[in-house]
């Protein structure tokens, strides 16, 4: 089977090769740059380019300047295009460009101040399709990929595995070069918006909402920090300067069980509405979208297999132009979600599951203003209010773990709400003389978080095959949790281009929280190098040191309740031990993890529009917070909370993407990695979803290592308007561990082989067309997207506990699923 589905690798190629035949197209490319007051020309970030094709009816492309001012088009097919560069302070510039079939243009573009004249200056050169100066580029995943890619939850997050070394571990999280979805960051518009308790992604925004979402796998640039794994930057879209409204979505789904249709099983309807409210001075971007989805578990009963997930996701987004050198943005974020049956699966059916519920806003503002010609202060703040329960989906009776299927009611109830507070101020700016060699940015900030809760233990009972009791798990009180922090920030960075072949980016970044009262120094470096005598080639190489955040959790662990664990031998005449397990955080205080990470890697454009890159990258992380059962005296325990966990993370990666204009964008990687580390972090016994049992601390391969991985999609553009987009991953399953009867671990954890190889295709094709009769000028788009179209069988659940008459079996495999899709833009 395996061999069949990288077989069709190939496939792909040629169906990719088919439609470049088909029709060629272009690429455009090329910085956007302003004159100083010495008229040395600076690159210029964040201006926003649009392609709109003059004749015809095929969408606008979009894009935006990074820190270098440099753009890209990489899909254009061949005609007359209207090329528009707008940015605050700046007045709009709109230039024709004229596109032939398979053409390279270079753009480059000099804007001026608002009154003073812009020109356009067209180079007849050709240009690699390789990114070449920066030096540590970060994968980004565009508007038009995440509505063109098969999604099955039309979630954000679910994109990010397309990024090499993103994995979904066997929990749902995302983990990012190895690290724990805590140990990794999530900003939107600069903005940090991750859990103030758990560390853990805590927003979800409309797809519609979304302009671009960057992985930062190598975030070298000392602007990130409070992670050790990576960073996932969101920037959101801007209302435009005509009115557009996008609907999907809108017919419900029907839910078939047992030969019936009962009820709904998903409803998602998305609407993204944006324009200017008073000229273009300014817009408006709102974008709504509620989900009702119930997602099956194959291996439960049909009527008893449901997870149910309903939420609202809202997006505000205003953009004000007070005058020719400033722009004001405000947005607006909430995101009430409950989820049912919360971690429904074959061995915890839904009584056993707890709800989880959470409710909250994002707020922000942020303030732009060009100085004197050749700086830029940006002036960020915001607020998040993040509140979570966790209780019993139904009754409180005592939790039963038996070998073949957990019993009773969850065991644990939280409520928390929390809040942060922070603000930033940064200035980008090219020094005098240095022209666009020197690209400076300096910022300083400050946070608060703070958090109040409860958590409530009840009984866990253990049970054998034959119903004895093997242990039982009591908790002595309900604990009133709370703990708050401030975190103070600055840094200082330069990218340097020395020589035309040699770009060099450094620079420190300073951190101090109140709950380590520690001061955490960073510096980081990287370099790219464009070796003269060999062509379209570079050799990117970074080291960087990376101080952890540290979660609220964290400084309120001794609050938690003492734990009592009682076991009971099999043995009839044999006597029960009876224990306490009492939260202890070591020495009465932490301090903050912190991972060096480095890299080398080496890219070439091979052929036209091939690039092919190698790269290796190592992440040691040191000081990690972990759990360990320590004794306490001749019979009790301390649960003690220190840094004394490490990890380490080594990848070797193969990539390559071939893009021929707008027909064909395919991208293909090969990775091998290792994860090890610590395996009792706070989050997965005491986060959202507690575990019942805690282990002895053991220091092996993580949940979700996969030593081989493969992942390879394409967008391609077909005539008749018709697009479609193949995915494909193929990689090794997570590792297992066994459990004895009594929940403890039958030999090393994670030791117990892996699950089957993980292996799915799943596909997207969607057709554009006008609507008929007085609605012609609407555009909309029909398809349908199935996931996993070979039906391969990949188990999610394995019965690992011994006394179970399944032990070694697997279970809850999603089948081939068909679901379709439907567009409409006025």
């Amino acid at each position: 089977m395996i061999r069949r589905i990288l077989a069709l690798a190939p496939v792909v190629l040629l169906l990719s090769g088919l439609a470049a035949a088909a029709e060629q197209a272009a690429t455009i490319h090329g910085r956007v740059l302003m004159a100083g007051s010495d008229q040395a020309p600076a690159p210029l970030p964040g201006v926003a380019i649009t392609l709109e094709a003059t004749e015809g009816t095929a969408e606008p492309l979009s894009a935006w300047t990074d820190g270098d001012g440099a753009f890209q088009f990489g899909a254009v097919l061949p005609g007359t295009y209207l090329m528009t560069a707008a940015l605050e302070g700046f007045e709009a510039h709109r230039q024709p460009v004229a596109v032939r079939g398979g053409q390279t243009l270079v753009v480059d573009m000099a804007l001026r101040l608002a009154a003073v004249e812009e020109t356009v200056t067209v180079l007849a050169k050709t240009a690699d399709a390789i990114e070449s100066r920066a030096a540590a580029p970060a994968p980004t995943l565009s508007q038009a990929t995440l509505q063109a890619v098969p999604l099955a939850r039309e979630q954000f997050v679910e994109a990010l595995p397309l990024v090499p070394g993103v994995v979904r571990g066997p929990d749902g999280l995302l983990n990012v070069k190895g690290a724990r979805t805590s140990q990794s960051g999530l900003t939107v518009n600069s903005a940090n918006v991750t859990d103030p308790v758990t560390g853990e992604y805590a927003l979800n925004l409309p797809l519609e909402a979304i302009q671009t979402v960057q992985v930062l796998t190598n975030p070298y640039a000392p602007e990130y920090g409070k992670f050790s794994g990576g960073v996932t930057a969101i920037e959101t879209r801007t209302g435009g300067d005509a009115w557009r409204l996008q609907v999907q979505n809108f017919m419900p789904r029907l839910r078939r069980r047992d030969g019936q249709f009962r009820g709904i099983e998903a409803f998602t309807p998305r609407l993204t509405v944006g324009g200017p409210l008073a000229g273009p001075q300014l817009t408006l971007l709102q974008s709504f979208q509620y989900r009702l989805t119930r997602t099956e578990v194959e291996s439960l009963p049909p009527l008893e297999r449901d997870m149910e997930l309903e939420s609202v996701d809202s997006y505000t987004r205003l953009d004000w132009h007070p005058g020719t050198l400033d722009h004001l943005t405000a947005s607006v974020s909430l995101f009430p979600q409950t989820q049912r049956f919360a971690g429904l699966n074959t061995f915890n059916p839904r009584g056993v599951t707890p709800n989880f519920e959470q409710r909250g806003f994002f707020v922000a503002g942020q303030y732009r203003r060009v100085l004197g010609g050749t700086a830029v202060s940006e002036s960020f703040a915001s607020a998040k209010r993040f509140d979570a329960d966790v209780f019993p989906s139904s009754g409180r009776e005592p939790m039963r773990l038996l070998p073949d299927r957990n019993a009773g009611s969850f065991f644990n109830t939280q409520s928390r709400d929390s809040l942060r507070v922070e603000g930033l101020q940064t200035v980008t700016l090219s020094p005098r003389g240095t022209g666009d060699t020197h690209v400076v940015k300096v910022g300083a900030g400050v946070s608060a978080s703070t958090f109040d809760g409860r958590y409530v233990g009840r009984p866990v009972e253990i049970l054998r095959a034959d119903g004895s009791l093997a242990g039982r798990i009591g908790f002595e009180r309900e604990a009133t949790l709370g703990a708050s922090s401030t975190e103070w920030l600055a840094f200082v960075q330069d990218a340097w281009t020395p020589l035309d072949w040699l770009t060099v980016e450094y620079g420190v970044r300073y951190d101090w929280d109140s709950i380590t009262s520690s001061h955490n120094i960073a510096p980081r470096a990287a370099v790219a190098y464009r070796p003269p005598w060999l062509a379209r080639s570079v050799v990117r190489a970074g080291v960087g040191l990376f101080y952890d955040k540290t979660n609220l959790n964290v400084a309120s662990f001794d609050r938690l309740p003492v734990r009592t664990v009682a076991t009971f031998p099999a043995d009839e005449g044999a006597h029960p031990v009876s224990f306490r397990q009492t939260p202890l955080v070591a020495g009465g205080r932490v301090r903050a993890p912190r991972s060096t990470n480095w890299n080398v890697e080496f890219d070439r454009e091979w052929l036209p529009g091939l690039v092919v890159g190698l790269a290796y990258q190592r992440r040691t992380g040191v000081r990690e917070l972990i759990v360990d059962r320590v004794p306490d005296g001749e019979a009790d325990e301390y649960l003690r909370l220190g840094n004394g966990g490490r990890s380490s993370y080594d990848e070797f990666r193969i990539t390559g993407r071939q893009r021929v204009g707008r027909a064909l964008d395919l991208v293909a990687s090969y990775v091998r990695s290792s994860a090890v580390g610590d395996l009792n972090d706070v989050n997965s016994l005491f986060g959202n979803f507690p575990n019942p049992v805690i282990l002895p601390n053991e220091r092996t391969r993580l949940g979700w290592d996969a030593p081989h991985r493969f992942v390879a999609w394409s967008d391609l553009a077909l005539p008749y308007r018709i697009e479609l987009a193949p995915v494909l991953e193929v990689r090794s399953g997570f590792p297992l561990t066994a459990f004895t009867e009594e929940r403890t671990s039958l030999g090393p954890r994670n030791g117990a082989g892996r699950f089957p190889v993980f292996a799915s295709l799943d596909l997207q094709a969607v057709k554009a067309f006008r609507l008929p009769g007085p609605l012609r000028r609407y555009q909309a788009k029909a398809g349908v997207r199935v996931f996993n179209l070979l039906n391969r069988f990949n188990p999610r659940d394995f019965q690992g506990v011994l006394g179970s008459s399944a032990f070694g079996q697997f279970f809850n495999g999603v089948g081939r699923t068909i679901r379709g899709r439907f567009v409409i833009d006025f």
